[in-house]
Order: C-alpha cells, then structure tokens, then sequence
C-alpha cells in the first residue's frame, strides 16, 4: 500500500538520510548517492539545503545535520534520534495530514474556508483532499460531499488509531483536556488487574478516536465476525470497562455494551485471555504454519504455551489490528535472516503463500512478528550452532588473539577457537592459506582487515550457520 500523507519531496529527503544513515562512515559520495536514489546532483544539492532547513523547523538540527564537503554527502547525528524520528516530524506537520486532522476532528468546513485560513489557493487545497481521498480509498474509506467519514466503522478507527499511534506515541498532545482525564480515570481504575496498563499506548489511541467517533456521530458497531474469549461480566475487567462506560458514553445500553466489548477486544494486542485462540481463522492460519515448520523437524519447536503465542498473533493481525502496517518504520531483518536463516524461511514461506486479500494491511508486521516469536523460542529450545574457526597471521600469536577478540563482536553467534585445524574446522582466517585444511572454508585478510574482509567474514558466517543448523549433528 503507498503512504500518501507524505508527497514525493518528503520521501526523497527521507530517503537521502536513510542511505546515509545505513552507510557505517555515515556519508557517500554524490554521484554514488544519485545513482542509488536515480535523481540529478542539482536535485540531491537542493534536497540536502532544504533537509537541513526541515531540521532547523523541527528544532532537531543540533542533533543532525547533513553537510557537503568536496564531492561527499556527510550525515552528523546524535545518539539520540534517527531517521524515524525526522519522519514523524515531516508527517506531523504535512499539509495532508494537517487537512486530515481538522477532517476527523469534524472542524473542517468547506475548500474556501480552510483555504483561506491557511493562506492556500484553492486549487492546492483540492490537491491536497484528492490525496487523503486517494490514501483513505486504500481501506474502502471516503469523504462525504460535506466531509465525513465513511466506511466500516471499525476500518475507521482502525485506521485512525493506527495513524495516531504512529505519529504521537506516548504522547496524548492531540486529545482534548476532557478526554485526556477521561481516558487516564478509565487505565487508572483497570491497572488495579492490568499493572502494565499505563504502557498500553495502542489501546489509549484507540479509545481516544472511539470518544471522537461517538462523541461526533454515535457510530456504533460490533463486527459480524467478531468473537472474544473473555466476555465475561462477572469479571472485574469488564465491570470495571462498564462503570466507565456507563458515565462516559451516551446511548443506550445496547450501544454500550457493544463499545464494551469493543475495547476489550482491543485489550487483546496485550492480555491472551481476551483472544479466541479457537477461531476457525486463526485455527487455519497455524494449521498452514504449522505444515512449514515440518519441513524441518530438526527445530523441534513445540509446546502449547509456544503455539498460544503464534495464535495470538495471529488472532491479533487478523481481528484486533488489521491495519498495524500503518505504524511500520523501516523495518531491517537481516539480524533474522542471519542469525535464523531456517526461522527466516519457514515464517517467510508462510507469508508468500497468503493470498493477496488475507492479512492486506497487516502482512509485513505478522511476518515480523511471527520472526520474534519462533526466534525465541528457538533460542530456548535449541542450543546455537558452535561454529569452529581457527585464526592464524604470521604476525604471530598476539595478532591472532587481537583478531580473535574482534571477532568476537558477532556475539549472536557461539564461536569456537580451534589452536590448530582439524575435521570438524568450520573457517579458517589467516593471510595465507596453509597446507591442511580438510573440508574447511578459508579467509585470507590483510592485516590489519579491511572494511571488506570484515563484510566477507560477515557473509562467510551466516551461510556456515545455516549449513549447520540444516544438520544438527556434526559427524
């Protein structure tokens, strides 16, 4: 799905840091850089003055700033932001999301009106709603002739809740004072049973935009398909949902009872027991990763406490966030593939097999996700595959241990120091190649290595650690 809250310039300029970002000198060269990114150097000059003038808008330019020298692109950041961090700031304060804000708030009016308040000419203003009539197309939602949303209900607050979340956080900026004591009255009375409900910042938004929706329209809604494990109204979960609800929300009982149920089924993305982990769904989603992982029995991954965990994250991606793609930064997954190569199969199989319309707006993070639970788990059922490497320079012994410490930095991996070469020697790095290797895989560095030996080190790595988690047993 494309993000259409942000235009082309803010994704170019993104990108520009990213590449830098990415790079471990933090800089590349110009014509390297607008090779990587198909752009004019005019262009990338330009973007490089108007990401350093954004950082000044942000205030964030004391923590990074992009500066040109010779023919070098050089990022300086501090310790404390990141690329994703800048993105937040370009979407918070775009003109698409600025324009959707006073839509979902129901303060906007008309084109005119809100053109005129902004300084904008008409004509920018239609370019701007034909942009969040394009991005809210994506999830079958659309605007009115007078500017209300609508689509399904919960597709709405889905999707706005997501939004939020992805933007503010911890933060409730965005809510009105009332609402904000509301919503704090409601985690303080359900900590007493959920210690950790002051972190459920997912579910914070969530209740925030259903106050909105109520509040503007009292849409209420219950999906057909919906069922929860745990709507028990013995409980003191619910009876303590229902006190607030009962104070807080107008309508009838009915209406209520549905906005109950509805944020206890949000709850779910955090507590197992308001999961159905017995839903017919969820049910054939495990049953097909279940067939990947008997491919490869050698993992031995198994337990009931184990496949909860994969039924409910399953449930979660399915029922409770649908749309949890909304809040994905960029996402680097070669730890995974690296260090679980087998894992990083069986999940991404699975995912590939999926047809187009089964987890559309939520297919990246249950792929994610699923790579943190069965890595996990693999981690506590098997032990890690010892690879057996033997380091030898002619600089002599106190070069070899130097390097046997830097190697050591691949603290994801068990390593084996072998003083001599023998049958079961996985690598051997040295700057020369001896004369008894057997079966073995050879390096041959400078010293000291290069940028490159390290990154063919890397590479050499992660296809033994596959090699040997194929074949547990070591003859």
């Amino acid at each position: 799905m494309d993000f259409l809250l942000l235009d082309d310039r803010a994704n170019l300029k993104l990108s520009i840091i990213r590449k830098l970002e990415q790079h471990y000198s933090f800089s590349e060269r110009k014509d390297s850089l607008c090779e990587q990114l198909h752009i004019s150097q005019y262009l990338l000059e330009r973007s490089i003055i108007e990401i350093n003038e954004d950082l000044k808008r942000f205030e964030l330019i004391n923590e990074m700033e992009l500066i040109e020298q010779n023919n070098e692109i050089i990022l300086f950041q501090e310790s404390q932001i990141s690329s994703s961090i800048v993105e937040e700031r370009y979407l918070k304060y775009s003109l698409e999301f600025t324009l959707l804000q006073t839509i979902f708030f129901n303060q906007f009016t008309s084109i005119k009106k809100y053109g005129e308040k902004q300084g904008m000419s008409r004509t920018v203003v239609y370019k701007i709603v034909d942009r969040i009539r394009q991005e809210l197309a994506q999830y079958d939602i659309k605007l009115s002739k007078t500017f209300q949303l609508i689509g399904n209900e919960m597709i709405i607050r889905q999707y706005f809740s997501m939004l939020y979340y992805r933007i503010y956080k911890d933060s409730d900026e965005l809510y009105n004072q009332s609402d904000i004591l509301s919503v704090n009255e409601l985690l303080s009375a359900i900590r007493l049973q959920c210690e950790e409900a002051t972190n459920f910042y997912l579910f914070k938004h969530y209740v925030f935009v259903m106050l909105e929706r109520v509040k503007r329209k009292q849409n209420y809604f219950l999906p057909s398909d919906f069922k929860s494990a745990d709507f028990d109204k013995e409980k003191f979960i619910y009876q303590t949902i229902e006190r607030w609800a009962n104070h807080t929300l107008q309508g009838t009982n009915r209406e209520r009872e549905v906005e109950i149920r509805g944020m206890l089924r949000q709850l779910g993305v955090y507590r197992m027991e308001f999961c159905d982990l017995e839903n017919v769904r969820v049910k054939k989603y495990a049953s097909q990763l279940k067939e990947q992982f008997l491919l490869y029995p050698e993992l031995m991954l198994t337990g009931q406490e184990f496949w909860d965990s994969i039924n409910m994250t399953i449930y979660q991606h399915t029922f409770i966030t649908p749309l949890i793609d909304l809040t994905l930064r960029v996402i680097d997954l070669d730890f995974f593939y690296e260090r679980y190569p087998l894992v990083f199969d069986i999940c991404q199989t699975f995912i590939y097999q999926l047809k187009k319309d089964e987890f559309t707006f939520s297919k990246k993070s249950l792929f994610f996700n699923l790579l943190l639970v069965v890595s996990q788990q693999y981690d506590q059922e098997s032990e890690k595959s010892t690879i057996n490497i033997h380091v030898n320079f002619t600089q002599g012994e106190k070069y070899n241990q130097f390097i046997q410490s830097q190697i050591l930095i691949f603290d994801s991996f068990s390593i084996n120091f072998q003083p001599v070469v023998h049958p079961n020697t996985d690598l051997i790095v040295s700057d020369y190649l001896p004369k008894t290797t057997f079966s073995a895989r050879s390096l041959i560095w400078l010293a000291p290595p290069r940028a490159s030996d390290w990154r063919n080190f890397g590479n050499e790595i992660v296809e033994i650690n596959k090699k040997l988690q194929l074949n547990k047993k070591r003859m």
